[in-house]
């Protein structure tokens, strides 16, 4: 059954390396909430999540919320996954064509499966989703949230641990389904701020964009221009302001591991969410099946993932980059019936043009801008372009630093490369990053983008130093460009600090019960030390994780870390199989060994 999973897998990565509703009228006459008056010090916040950040859950026909057998809501995002359908639709063609070794229907229910899973998403010929799902939104602040809405949000944001200094009724969360109506979605925004004002009294407010999150804003930006003389800060935080790579090649054909030789060799390990082991055990398992059955379902399976479901949701569309935006609607929406969704992405596709723009008619109103980007961390490898450009394993440098200039992940600029100072005109400025990979200078906002080097962008949220500038940011005006502060300089380090957090609260447990050692006690307050200072790389948080978990093993507060498994065995099978026998199953080795054999005492009679 290992090998439906990985079919699931593909599908899931492929969609996303990602991720009632109320209407605009709803926002309409919005009652005051907030008790400041003239004056207030903060400026109402509101934070437009990225892709997947968003609760979005299967319904019943009457709109109602599902729950599964533990009485959790069902989430829609990415797909829903109906595991026993998903078997009962497997499981005959798979044992047929394991049987037989061929495609048996087996790849026709994979197909159906996609349809069927990710199908809980779909879109009609205008873009609008039309089927039972229903994103949960928050049209009022954070503090009349209930505890339930608090821990969704706090899931993907943590607001009770870094928003401390923020008044909670100021603070609003912005949801949206990341696979609906992107105008529909931009003119919601646009609605939801008109609703803070009037809820908050203010007459500006700030925006804080993540990813997907700046795609919407971007769009209403280009859609609603009059937004901009009711901002007061923008902080774009790892923004798909020209989308990504990874979607750009996914939406012009260009699918590596489509590539039946990279699949079988290399593709599981580059992806760099597997060990070496797993990696090799899976290109092994492969070989159940001919390679043609296999790549016959991935075929399948890709092509029924964008024709039935990624090209009709606009939302996707928008995170394709302008340059590859024209070849993908040549391919997917000339045909007349497509005509209402390609009106909508040409649209968009115009406000990515004109995104750059946009973003410097904000700071020529003296709206405060900044941005932060990550880099130095190799695209997920599912587009061809995966290890072609700088990016964050998700999106590619250029659109997350609003156009900077950068080495290759691995790489450094030329020996004597000078900043391009496209849009730096101080001389004394120095913007390129001390690992000399990034040329600030080169980016829309040289002077206030922040760098965080090898940060990975589905784990932006456990960088605590990402989330404590945003919200010192969003508290005050101390940091006005990234010379403001020796806390933040320009460029700092990714790091991920959840499993350093989570010892923490361990050893904290372990010393208020009077159960502590001073062995522990010591490695805490040098792991907190660690932790208060933002300019410590992620190599050092990782080495004072490691200590403390080894003094909470000892007195066996914590479980040791798994072991690596030693991958030479696996990695000499699957290299054997593959320069020997290709990308062909086990069942055609045979054959193949004694072709080769023949082949042998030929050459030995020819001799």
């Amino acid at each position: 059954m290992k090998m439906k999973r990985v079919k699931a897998a593909f599908c899931f990565l492929l969609c996303f390396v990602l991720i009632g509703s109320f209407s605009a009228v709803g926002f309409a006459g919005s009652a005051r909430i907030t008790t400041c008056g003239e004056g207030c010090e903060f400026y109402p916040t509101i934070i437009v999540p990225g892709n997947g950040q968003s609760s979005v859950c299967v319904t019943d026909d009457a709109g109602n919320f599902i729950h599964d057998k533990n009485g959790n809501q069902i989430a829609a995002f990415p797909a829903y996954f109906q595991v026993d359908k998903i078997m009962a639709r497997l499981l005959m063609p798979l044992l047929a064509s394991l049987a037989t070794q061929r495609d048996i229907g087996f790849s026709d229910a994979v197909a159906d499966v996609i349809d069927t899973s990710f199908g809980i998403n779909a879109c009609d010929l205008d873009g609008k989703v039309v089927t039972n799902v229903r994103t949960e939104k928050f049209p009022y602040p954070y503090s009349v949230c209930s505890d339930y809405e608090k821990s969704l949000i706090n899931m993907n944001i943590p607001f009770d641990k870094y928003a401390t200094a923020l008044p909670k009724d100021h603070l609003y969360y912005f949801a949206y389904n990341s696979m609906g109506n992107h105008i529909d979605i931009a003119d919601e925004l646009y609605d939801y701020i008109q609703m803070v004002r009037e809820q908050t009294g203010h007459d500006k407010v700030n925006l804080v964009p993540l990813s997907q999150g700046a795609s919407v804003t971007s769009a209403m930006l280009d859609y609603h221009p009059d937004v901009m003389d009711q901002l007061h800060k923008v902080l774009f935080v790892v923004p798909a302001i020209h989308g990504s790579t990874v979607f750009g090649d996914v939406f012009t054909g260009r699918v590596s591991f489509l590539d039946s030789d990279y699949l079988y060799n290399g593709f599981f390990e580059d992806m760099r969410l597997f060990d070496e082991s797993t990696a090799r055990l899976i290109e092994i398992l492969l070989r159940i099946l001919p390679d043609e059955v296999i790549m016959a379902a991935l075929d399948k399976a890709v092509a029924h993932l964008m024709e039935n479901t990624m090209i009709r949701s606009t939302s996707m569309w928008a995170l394709v980059p302008p340059e590859d935006y024209p070849a993908a609607a040549q391919k997917y929406l000339s045909s007349p019936n497509m005509a209402s969704i390609k009106r909508q992405t040409d649209r968009y596709y115009q406000a990515q043009l004109h995104a750059y723009d946009n973003i410097q008619k904000l700071v020529d109103k003296g709206v405060q801008v900044f941005d932060v980007a990550e880099y130095d961390y190799p695209n997920i490898n599912i587009g061809e372009r995966w290890n072609k450009k700088n990016g964050d394993f998700i999106l590619h440098l250029d659109s997350t630093s609003l156009g900077a200039y950068s080495a290759n992940c691995g790489d450094t600029l030329p020996d004597g490369y000078r900043q391009q100072n496209t849009h730096c005109t101080d001389p004394t400025h120095d913007h390129i990053s001390p690992d000399r990979v990034v040329d600030a200078s080169a980016g829309l906002l040289p002077d206030t983008t922040f760098y965080f080097d090898t940060q990975r962008h589905d784990l932006t949220q456990h960088n605590d130093v990402i989330l404590k500038l945003a919200m010192k940011m969003i508290a005050d005006d101390e940091i006005t460009d990234v010379y403001a502060s020796p806390d933040f300089p320009q460029f700092l380090s990714g790091r991920n600090v959840q499993k350093l957090l989570e010892l923490l609260n361990t050893a904290k447990e372990l010393k208020e019960n009077g159960k502590s050692s001073a062995e522990i006690d010591a490695a805490a307050a040098k792991a907190q030390a660690t932790l208060n200072n933002n300019l410590a790389a992620g190599e050092e948080i990782t080495a004072c994780e490691n200590e403390l978990r080894d003094c909470l093993v000892r007195v066996g507060a914590a479980e040791p870390e798994a072991a690596a498994k030693d991958p030479a065995f696996l990695r000499g099978v699957s290299l054997f199989l593959y320069e020997h026998y290709g990308t062909n199953g086990f069942s055609e080795l045979p054959v193949l060994a004694v072709r080769a054999l023949f082949a042998r005492i030929k050459n030995v009679f020819v001799k």
